[in-house]
């Protein structure tokens, strides 16, 4: 059972035809991770703060049709957040972010589930990241959380971080440098790196991320759009080619990712209390290799709409 908290907003996406027009869609990085989850059949439970305002509706309706988990999600009276999301000619996404006292960012520790409570669920592993890492007051809460959690179930942080909303870049990478410590899977994309560590685009990032590894069992997969993604593990890196497909947009497509990834691992029995040890890196570049599928089959639609297993079917692979 993989544990997934964090924002659950609306993305007002532009109509790339219909310039100034948007259409109200759920989002947010780790409600795609839930939602690509649930179409793939996986087990999960997705941990959320969601407004009982009609944009709440909205979302809490998206779940349930999608049977998306969420039982123990939080209601609250707070607004939900807003994403404005402007899609260029090539597929990528730009975002302007209305969070100020929004629903996602309010968590509490008497909102989370106790050790005992995660271990009724047969949780194996927690997935956080993006704003819901990045946004005071909640994100110190889950961080906090997740740290005393280490050693009981596998932490999955995918940094995707958010420059739009105008965050201090050395605050940013302290962040992210502090919650990777006690996480044994992230994932990061090429863009991210840039901008926290002020790179130009190209260079290579592997001495940045050998020192999130630190001669520990940590796994990270640098995602590099269309070239595909990077493995760094035990001192070796492995590299695994892209999909090649025709881009609509690519909101959702690292959410799909790493959706496809844990629960691979999950169903194969490499996450919980010891997570990875008797992984091969065989096994995990076939993971790696479906996981870029799912990726993939997510950019040939507007909007984040992972695969269902019966999309998925079509490219060989059998859950």
């Amino acid at each position: 059972m993989i544990i997934v908290i964090g924002e659950a907003l609306i993305d007002l996406i532009e109509d790339k035809q219909n310039k100034g027009q948007f259409r109200a869609i759920v989002g947010g990085a780790n409600c795609n991770v839930a939602l690509a989850l649930a179409r793939r059949e996986s087990k999960h439970q997705f941990l959320a703060r969601i407004s009982t305002d009609r944009f709440g509706s909205i979302i809490k309706q998206r779940l349930i049709d999608n049977k998306v988990s969420f039982d123990h999600s939080i209601t609250t009276a707070e607004p939900t957040t807003l994403a404005v999301v402007s899609v260029d000619d090539s597929g990528k996404p730009q975002y302007n972010f209305y969070t100020e006292g929004t629903a996602d960012w309010g968590w509490t520790r008497e909102d989370l589930p106790t050790r005992g409570q995660l271990k009724a669920m047969n949780a194996t592993a927690i997935q956080f990241g993006c704003l819901t890492m990045a946004i005071e007051p909640g994100n110190k809460v889950v961080e906090a959380w997740a740290k005393e959690l280490q050693n009981d179930l596998t932490i999955s942080h995918d940094i995707n971080v958010r420059p739009a909303l105008g965050f201090d870049r050395a605050e940013q990478r302290a962040r992210v440098e502090r919650i990777n410590s006690f996480s044994h899977i992230i994932k990061a994309s090429d863009e991210d790196i840039e901008w926290l560590y002020d790179l130009a685009p190209e260079t290579d990032p592997t001495e940045i991320i050998q020192t999130w590894i630190n001669n520990s069992n940590k796994l990270v997969l640098l995602t590099k759009g269309s070239k595909g993604t990077r493995i760094y593990r035990n001192n070796e890196t492995i590299e695994v080619p892209a999909r090649q497909t025709t881009v609509v947009d690519t909101v959702g497509a690292g959410d799909t990712f790493i959706a496809h990834l844990i629960a691979q691992l999950d169903e194969n029995n490499h996450l919980g209390s010891n997570p990875l040890t008797n992984l091969s890196n065989t096994d995990l570049t076939e993971y790696v290799r479906i996981a870029s599928i799912g990726a993939s089959l997510a950019c040939e639609k507007s909007g984040c709409e992972p695969p269902t297993v019966t999309a998925f079917s079509n490219y060989g692979q059998i859950y």
